[in-house]
């Protein structure tokens, strides 16, 4: 396989990681079969197993990925607040409570049903796990004030309010839900 090969084979990867975070956060994992994910890729079905071992890896992947952008994204959400002055984490819960379309549901909520009828070692289970952590790091940085580990609890139940309110938002189909995602800081 020459360069431009393995070039457009890790571009064509790529794509359909991307595509499959889209369709799985939308309609959930179970709900999309691989040759929904490659038609939505542009590409034929027998090609998925070029790229992938099983639905369940790139189900893994996709998660992976659906993860990593909600990280990058909430960073440069708190870096931007944090240079206007505003606080970090409030920013974050400002923007997390914001209406999006289904492919761009948080992946806590997306992905949190499947991972939770997973054993412990189940690559999407492992993922998702990770990727919470990763969130809850990441909102505990923007936090401004405490950062001892007494003030883990509080910061927890906010993170907690935070996502049960996007939650509840979208499942009512209420904005009213939303009208402040995390409570304030006590």
């Amino acid at each position: 396989m020459g360069r431009s090969s393995r070039v457009q084979a890790g571009e064509n990867r790529a794509r359909i990681v991307q595509v499959a975070s889209d369709l799985f956060r939308a309609r959930g994992i179970e709900a999309v079969g691989i040759a929904d994910v490659m038609k939505a890729a542009g590409m034929t079905q027998g090609g998925f197993y070029k790229h992938f071992a099983s639905k369940d890896a790139l189900a893994a992947e996709a998660c992976a990925l659906a993860f990593a952008s909600a990280a990058e994204t909430w960073r440069d959400v708190a870096r931007t607040a944090t240079a206007e002055g505003r606080d970090g984490a409030a920013a974050i819960a400002d923007h997390y409570a914001s209406v999006r379309p289904p492919s761009r549901t948080c992946p806590m909520i997306a992905f949190a049903a499947d991972a939770a009828r997973r054993g412990s070692g189940d690559p999407v289970q492992r993922a998702f796990r990770e990727g919470v952590q990763t969130l809850f790091e990441t909102f505990a940085d923007a936090v401004q004030g405490d950062p001892t580990p007494e003030a883990g609890e509080p910061l927890r139940s906010r993170f907690a309010a935070m996502v049960g309110s996007n939650l509840l938002t979208r499942s009512v189909q209420q904005e009213a839900w939303a009208s402040r995602a995390a409570p304030p800081a006590s």
